[in-house]
C-alpha cells in the first residue's frame, strides 16, 4: 500500500507539472501576439505619419496658389485705386485691398504652421524608421525564442504525459478513481501532505491520532476539512 500511495504522490506531481507547462504553452500565441502588434504599431504610426507629411506638403501647395492669387488681388485692387474716379469707388478698392491682406497674412501663418509640422513630422519619420527596424529585429529574435520555448515545453508535455501512463498503469484502480474524482472536484490538487501537523491543501490542523494512522501509509485518509488525499510528507 505505501508504494501505492509513493505512486500516488508522483502522480500528482506530473499533473501538477503538466498543468503548469500547459498554462505556458497556452499563453505563448498570445505572448507571439502581443509582440507582432506592438511591431506593426509602430509601423501603422510610420505609415500615417508619412501620410501626414504628404497631405501637409499637398495644402501648403494649394495654399502657394491661394497666395499668389491673394497677392495677384492685391496688385490689381491697387492700379484701380489710383484709377478710382470717386471716393465710394476708393474706399470700396481700399476695403478689398485690406480684406486680400488680410487673407494673405493668414495664408502666410497657416503655410508657416504647414512647413513647422512637415518638418516635426519628417523628425518624427526618422525616428520611428529607427524605432521600427530595431522593433523589427527584437521582434523576429523574441519570437524565434517562443518557437523553441514551445517546442521544449511541447516535449516536456509529452514526456510527462508517458510518464503519467507509466504510474497510472501501477496503481490501483479504485485508489486511481478516488484520486480523478477528488483532483477534479479540488482545482487539481487531490494528494496533500501533513506538514507541521496540518494539511497542506487547507491548513486545516489534523488530528495527531490521524497523523500516526496517514504515517503508516496502509489506509487511505483524507483531509476531514477538504477531502484531499493525506500522505505522509516527502523530504
Amino acid at each position: 500500500m505505501k508504494q501505492s500511495f509513493e505512486l500516488l504522490w508522483s502522480l500528482q506531481q506530473l499533473d501538477t507539472e503538466l498543468r503548469t507547462l500547459t498554462e505556458k504553452l497556452s499563453q505563448i500565441p498570445a505572448r507571439v501576439n502581443d509582440l507582432k502588434k506592438a511591431a506593426a504599431a509602430i509601423k501603422a504610426e510610420l505609415d500615417q505619419a508619412r501620410t501626414d507629411i504628404i497631405d501637409h506638403k499637398k495644402h501648403y501647395k494649394l495654399s502657394e496658389v491661394e497666395l499668389k492669387s491673394a497677392e495677384e488681388k492685391v496688385a490689381g485692387y491697387s492700379v484701380q485705386l489710383y484709377s478710382a474716379k470717386t471716393n465710394e469707388q476708393y474706399k470700396a478698392f481700399l476695403k478689398e485691398i485690406e480684406g486680400q491682406k488680410r487673407l494673405k497674412n493668414g495664408i502666410e501663418d497657416r503655410m508657416i504652421v504647414l512647413m513647422e509640422e512637415t518638418e516635426a513630422l519628417d523628425r518624427k519619420v526618422k525616428e520611428n524608421e529607427k524605432q521600427s527596424a530595431d522593433l523589427d529585429v527584437e521582434t523576429t529574435r523574441k519570437v524565434e525564442m517562443l518557437e523553441s520555448e514551445t517546442k521544449e515545453l511541447e516535449a516536456a508535455i509529452a514526456e510527462r504525459k508517458q510518464q503519467r501512463e507509466t504510474t497510472i498503469a501501477a496503481i490501483p484502480p479504485e485508489l486511481l478513481k478516488r484520486y480523478e474524482r477528488v483532483r477534479a472536484s479540488k482545482g487539481g490538487i487531490a494528494v496533500a501532505t501533513v506538514r507541521k501537523e496540518r494539511c497542506s491543501g487547507c491548513l486545516s490542523p489534523i488530528p495527531a491520532q490521524r497523523i500516526l494512522e496517514v504515517d503508516r501509509q496502509d489506509h487511505l485518509y483524507l483531509c476531514e476539512a477538504c477531502g484531499r488525499i493525506l500522505i505522509v510528507a516527502q523530504e
